[in-house]
């Protein structure tokens, strides 16, 4: 994959690479993996929240909101801003 190319992974699948890992978001990963009504494909912050706040612990909602930053972080492009940056400097 070149440099600037968008990670077209879902959170589902983003969080599946988890799965086993012996840290709260290898925990989380299990838990959304095993339920069969987590929201597929969803990548809306909100929705995912909601679902969460009906059905586990405050714990696991605030796993998620870390969690999430860190799939938000790899899977933006960190040349977006840049190029943007670059052109507001050109004529």
């Amino acid at each position: 994959m070149m440099i600037g190319t968008k990670v077209p992974w879902t959170f589902n699948k983003w969080i599946e690479q988890f799965k086993g890992v012996d840290l709260p978001i290898g925990d989380l990963a299990a838990e959304i993996l095993r339920d069969k009504d987590f929201p597929e494909g969803c990548n809306d912050f909100t929705e995912i929240v909601d679902y969460l706040h009906a059905k586990c612990q405050p714990r696991v909602l605030e796993v998620f909101c870390e969690t999430w930053n860190f799939y938000v972080a790899s899977t933006s492009n960190p040349f977006d801003n840049w190029k943007q940056d670059q052109k507001e400097l050109l004529p």
